[in-house]
């Protein structure tokens, strides 16, 4: 299953080596962002979602599949919902976090050069001209377009998000690239306290007859919410009561439509 939610390309971590259990950003503001993923020079999104942000929870809604995470901060829970076969699951971020720090020293003697780069990633930081940040390696080039000004208690649940979501999908997605590159990424926006609105992720392949692979996402940040925004979150509230529960691996046995 191929999942291309909120913060981008699959690829986003928190920052490498800052605690799992240090407190978070105080989750009051409400705001959506709207995403959209383009491979090469796509002009059609290859896939779109609508992230939520609301009552200080977390509604990342995917078109296509139609799946929706939830994602409950201050209860320590991700709740998975596959609408077309109306089931549910739940992880909590201590059972996220058991995984990665297990995932990070299996990563580090991984044959796949990539892979084992994306276990500790250093990256090199530039900007060509203002309101641009690239981040660069050998392995993974990022280029960001960074937001106009947003106010800090946007960034913080936005990027706090991120992180969190960055760990879930990789356990969601087998084989799926490590979460230790991007995230890195996402520490150098928090630092600069802005949120990107493009994101270029450019893969430099090992041999040099490959051509690089480049995905880009888009992202527009909307608030105040729309009763269109808020019949979404009443409506992921009722499949939360009324979905059939099941175990993770079952849930990630049935395919989302």
């Amino acid at each position: 299953m191929v999942r291309f939610h909120t913060c981008i390309v699959l690829l986003v971590a928190a920052a490498f080596g800052i605690a799992f259990g240090q407190a978070g950003p105080a989750w009051g503001e409400d705001f959506r962002v709207d995403n959209a993923v383009y491979a090469g020079d796509q002009k059609e999104p290859s896939s779109q979602s609508t992230t939520i942000f609301h009552g200080g929870m977390v509604y990342d809604c995917l078109q296509a599949p139609a799946e929706t995470v939830v994602f409950n901060k201050t209860a320590g829970r991700f709740t998975l919902l596959n609408l077309g076969h109306r089931t549910r699951t739940e992880l909590t971020t201590s059972e996220v976090a058991a995984f990665i720090d297990r995932l990070q020293p299996v990563a580090a003697k991984s044959k796949d050069p990539l892979v084992a780069f994306l276990a500790a990633p250093k990256f090199q930081e530039r900007s060509d001209q203002p309101g641009e940040l690239i981040l660069s390696s050998p392995w993974i080039t990022y280029r960001l377009v960074l937001a106009g000004e947003t106010g800090p208690g946007v960034v913080e649940q936005y990027h706090d998000f991120c992180d969190w979501y960055a760990r879930l999908n990789a356990l969601l997605v087998p084989g799926s690239p490590p979460p230790f590159g991007r995230l890195m990424v996402n520490a150098a926006m928090a630092q600069r306290r802005a949120i990107a609105s493009q994101v270029v992720l450019t893969l430099h392949p090992s041999q040099g007859s490959r051509q690089p692979t480049t995905i880009r996402s888009e992202h527009k940040l909307v608030s105040p919410l729309a009763a269109a925004d808020l019949e979404r979150v009443a409506r992921a509230r009722e499949f939360m009561e009324n979905f059939k529960l099941v175990s993770f691996d079952q849930y990630r046995k049935i395919e989302p439509r």
